[in-house]
């Protein structure tokens, strides 16, 4: 058998083990990793999955936030949040290379968190994060899908007897399926359909913002009358 090789970090440190074995050999690789690690899409594929996952309601509503704060504080907020992601994902990606060079390969945040700041409470504590965190976007992402449907569904039948209710068991059923699919490969045609219609929502606000600005004399008015008791209204709005 070959030696194992040698870690100079954990040398240094006084460690008397050496460096971990790297995510997908025989000793570490659980099933789940050695089947997000095997590559099958193309860059393109990449692209439109990355994009969807960008372009979500928050992004969406960025002109509704900017209107809010104004042209200055408003830009101003955009450019420092942008520069804050990208610092923080630049940050991410040299810790990610510096664990690999290691033959330390991750694939989950909480193994990052281990191997970076320690095995010990830091791990649950990212968990604990990582949990409330998709519990969060879960139910807003599930709330917000069907308020969008409610509206559809009430402008083509306004004496229709479905309620909320019923669309957030029809979303929280689609969305049950689509979460037994294996990888985001599984999921390439329909982030290529999410793409597509992020790509009309934005082509038509825009152009319907530029005609609504050349149009002499008309109401801006874009209050919707909302049936839900207040105090949900307010819930879904801050999740």
């Amino acid at each position: 058998m070959a030696p194992a090789a040698f870690d100079p970090e954990a040398a240094a440190n006084g460690a008397g083990h050496t460096t971990k074995p790297a995510l997908g050999t025989a000793a570490e690789a659980d099933a789940g990793a050695a089947f997000v690690l095997e590559s099958k899409g193309t860059w393109w594929h990449a692209g439109f999955h990355l994009t969807t996952a960008i372009v979500g309601p928050t992004v969406l509503t960025l002109p509704y936030a900017l209107r809010g704060m104004g042209w200055a504080l408003g830009l101003t907020a955009l450019a420092v949040m942008a520069a804050v992601t990208f610092y923080e994902y630049s940050l991410m990606s040299r810790v990610l290379d510096h664990c690999e060079a290691r033959g330390r390969r991750h694939i989950r945040f909480r193994e990052l968190a281990a191997d970076v700041l320690g095995s010990g409470w830091m791990f649950y504590f990212v968990v604990t994060i990582q949990t409330t965190i998709n519990t969060g976007v879960s139910i807003g992402a599930i709330l917000l899908a069907a308020d969008c449907l409610e509206i559809m569904y009430t402008s083509l039948a306004p004496n229709g007897s479905l309620k909320l209710y019923h669309f957030i068991i029809i979303v929280s059923v689609a969305l049950a399926f689509l979460s037994q699919l294996p990888s985001f490969h599984s999921l390439r045609h329909i982030n290529f359909l999410s793409l597509l219609l992020s790509l009309g929502y934005t082509i038509l606000v825009s152009a319907a913002c530029i005609r609504a600005g050349i149009l002499p004399e008309l109401s801006l008015c874009y209050i919707l009358v909302h049936l839900l008791p207040v105090p949900f209204y307010y819930f879904t709005n801050l999740i």
